[in-house]
C-alpha cells in the first residue's frame, strides 16, 4: 500500500515481535503475513500491489475504496 504504512502482525500466523510502520514487505512463496494500518487522513482510492509484474498481473493488485 502506497498511502499508509502497515505494521506485520504475523508471518505464517506467528507473531511478529517487534512491529515497525512500513510501507512495502518482502513476502517470499509459501509465506503469509497479517497486516495492521490506519486511514486517518485519507479518503478514496488507493492502489495495492506486488512488484512482480508476473504476480500483479495473476491478482496480487487491487483497489481499496477507503470512506470516512
Amino acid at each position: 500500500m502506497h498511502t499508509n504504512l502497515f505494521q506485520i502482525i504475523d508471518r505464517n500466523g506467528q507473531p511478529e515481535p517487534y512491529p515497525v510502520w512500513k510501507d512495502t514487505v518482502l513476502v517470499p512463496a509459501g509465506e503469509t503475513i497479517r497486516i495492521r494500518t490506519r486511514f486517518d487522513t485519507f479518503t478514496g482510492k488507493s492502489l495495492y500491489h506486488c512488484h512482480i509484474l508476473d504476480h500483479e498481473d495473476l491478482g496480487m493488485a487491487g483497489i481499496l475504496n477507503i470512506q470516512a
